[in-house]
């Protein structure tokens, strides 16, 4: 791992998809988010599932668990199986499950709490109707380090130190402060129309919990706070509760 480096950055790199890069390494299976500096990651040389060989494992089970069939993992040529042999699997070994699945949820892909409630330094209060329904991208010059994928339901914008983030649409800030579980300076902004906007990572917050801000307005200054491996802002949009891809509401 190197500075803004990202899973979905490293799978566009290897030509993989960004969740066969955590499928590949247990150590990160909890959160996509939790990749940090100096990690040594596991690149699979095909999509699919690193599986770690458990006591009573069987191909039947890994076939049921990753969704690959038998004959597709005795044949994988990473797996050097001496086809001229009943296959034996022993616990510990490492097993590349081609073009597998797993059923892992990711714990980043969970809207913070914050963002559904409000608690802690937010504001709990019914909000006016102040948004648009259309949004604008939050910094005025940009590109990405990470895209919509099911680890991560939002996009990571490339940022200067203290670059001016704005709000993408007009509302109420129901949080602005620090977020414990990894997004750092952190604030949420209901739009009182089903829509919320997440700003995430920020180096400082410019806005307050109960403050009414307008489209365009500044609300704070990008930064590399929380668990971040570079300057960007994590960007998110929840409709009723549920993240959906920002790249279909942007300009």
């Amino acid at each position: 791992m190197q500075r803004g480096d990202s899973p979905w950055s490293i799978a566009q790199k290897f030509g993989l998809e960004p969740e066969t890069i955590l499928w590949s390494n247990d150590a990160l299976n909890a959160s996509a988010g939790s990749l940090k500096i100096g990690d040594r990651l596991i690149i699979l040389p095909v999509d699919g599932v690193l599986h770690i060989v458990e006591e009573g494992d069987t191909l039947e089970t890994l076939e049921n668990i990753h969704g690959t069939p038998t004959q597709g993992i005795i044949e994988y040529p990473g797996n050097s199986f001496d086809l001229t042999q009943p296959p034996q699997l022993i616990a510990g070994q490492q097993i590349i499950i081609p073009n597998g699945t797993s059923p892992i949820l990711w714990s980043e892909a969970q809207a913070p709490i914050a963002a559904q409630t409000g608690l802690g330094r937010g504001y709990s209060s019914d909000v006016p109707n102040l948004g648009s329904g259309y949004f604008i991208w939050p910094v005025n010059t940009y590109s990405l380090s990470q895209e919509y994928w099911s680890g991560h339901p939002g996009l990571d914008v490339v940022t200067d130190f203290r670059q001016p983030i704005f709000a993408s649409d007009s509302g109420t800030v129901i949080f602005s402060g620090w977020d414990a579980t990894g997004y750092g300076n952190f604030i949420v902004i209901d739009h009182g129309n089903g829509f919320k906007t997440t700003y995430g990572h920020n180096e400082a917050n410019l806005v307050a919990a109960g403050q009414t801000v307008v489209k365009g307005q500044q609300i704070a200054e990008s930064g590399n706070t929380g668990n971040s491996t570079g300057n960007h802002i994590d960007f998110r949009i929840l409709l009723n509760g549920a993240f959906v891809n920002p790249l279909g509401y942007l300009p």
